[in-house]
């Protein structure tokens, strides 16, 4: 790899580092560029380290993400690796066959960013700890709480925080539309951008479903990649949006944020959700999964996941079921997974662990995340449990820490 004209890092912050088809190093805009945004979070520290890199040729590329991490089946499907190679039109990886590969490898700039924004690699996670803390995260806050809104009750899970902040959120214009996902048809589900509260409405609850991105193989999952729809929110122009995510959704985006990679610049703010593992079902483990919960995969209404897994049966009826109990349909990832569930890297975690029926357990991790969730409570879109004091407070974050070793 041949580096032409390397000197010191540009500072014009709509780009630094740039690399020409020929993989030499230009300083300006190319024909084939891939952009790194001024870095305020890393300043010269991560542009000298993968100029060496460059020049050593040591830079971990998208094959090696594909031995170490997607063939070894660590990967948790976040969709940022495709999602950032679409939004700089590389068009060199996609999701083949329900999981990242290439689809054009001479395309490939072996820039490394694919390889540096992984949940799963070592890239940036001292710069994460310092920025989010590690094993439960920082914590500001932590309450049981619930929507006041009768529609979003009806329809929630646990307490309908998420639904209700996000709707907050909307009616100041804090945001412009929330990446959320979406029930349809026949169980299924798809990533999409709310930007009113009958579509958030309408995202309200969880379920099993297909997830889009994998329906050529068209296996059940009750993930859904969201990052590839950060392309779409880009395209059109839109600065400010909500994420919910997963653990390693939102840190692939707090990766991506730390560097400023696109797309991640329009995500203003992060709901994380807990997660405690996810299931993904080909024909054997489907029937597999039917015969422990008794039922068929069609027939449920909703899931919860707590300390147990709880299922909700169109015809009313309802069964909970151990998480070891399901583990040989739990996604191979997930059982290796090493990001905490509690969601350490968003503004507001949110989940059932150390909550009544009824109530979401909410975790205060940022001072804008307790700044808007206490504007949330004073407007009236959120109420805290009548007997939540500091003792109950103090039991769930020792519950999170026992769940966290």
């Amino acid at each position: 790899m041949n580096i032409k004209n390397l000197g010191k890092v540009p500072k014009n912050p709509e780009y630094t580092v740039l690399f020409d088809n020929d993989r030499d190093y230009k300083g300006k805009i190319c024909h084939k560029t891939i952009h790194f945004h001024s870095i305020p979070l890393l300043p010269s520290k991560l542009y000298n380290k993968i100029l060496y890199n460059l020049m050593e040729n040591k830079i971990p590329t998208f094959s090696d993400l594909k031995r170490e991490v997607i063939d070894a089946g660590l990967c948790t499907l976040c969709g940022g690796c495709t999602s950032f190679c679409r939004e700089n039109k590389l068009h060199a990886i996609d999701i083949m066959e329900g999981l990242p590969d290439y689809i054009n490898e001479e395309s490939c700039l072996e820039c490394g960013i694919c390889y540096m924004i992984c949940p799963v690699t070592e890239e940036l996670n001292d710069k994460l700890e310092e920025l989010y803390g590690k094993g439960i995260g920082k914590i500001l806050e932590v309450y049981s709480a619930r929507s006041t809104d009768e529609n979003i009750l009806k329809v929630c899970c646990d307490g309908g925080v998420a639904t209700s902040l996000l709707n907050y959120l909307l009616d100041i214009h804090y945001i412009d539309g929330a990446l959320v996902v979406k029930r349809t048809k026949g169980g299924r589900s798809m990533p999409i951008l709310a930007t009113s509260y009958h579509e958030l409405l309408a995202c309200a609850g969880a379920s099993l479903a297909t997830v889009p991105n994998l329906d050529e193989i068209r296996y059940y999952s009750t993930y859904t990649s969201l990052l590839p729809e950060l392309k779409e929110i880009a395209y059109g122009g839109m600065e400010n949006v909500a994420l919910t995510g997963t653990p390693c959704q939102t840190k692939t985006v707090r990766k991506m944020q730390a560097v400023n990679i696109l797309p991640s610049g329009s995500i203003k703010f992060i709901i994380g959700l807990f997660c405690i593992e996810n299931f993904s079902f080909d024909a054997i483990s489907l029937s597999k999964f039917e015969e422990i919960i008794g039922g068929r995969l069609s027939d449920i209404e909703r899931v919860n996941i707590k300390e147990k897994m709880i299922i909700e049966f169109k015809d009313g009826s309802r069964k909970e079921i151990a998480l070891e109990d399901l583990e040989s349909v739990a996604r191979k990832a997930c059982i290796k997974c090493k990001i905490p569930f509690s969601n350490i890297y968003a503004d507001i975690s949110l989940g059932g662990l150390g909550s009544e029926e009824g109530y979401t357990t909410v975790v205060i991790r940022t001072p804008e995340g307790k700044r808007l969730f206490e504007e949330a409570l004073e407007e009236g879109h959120i109420e805290i449990h009548p007997e939540w004091n500091e003792e109950k407070k103090e039991e769930v974050i020792n519950k999170i820490k026992e769940w966290t070793e």
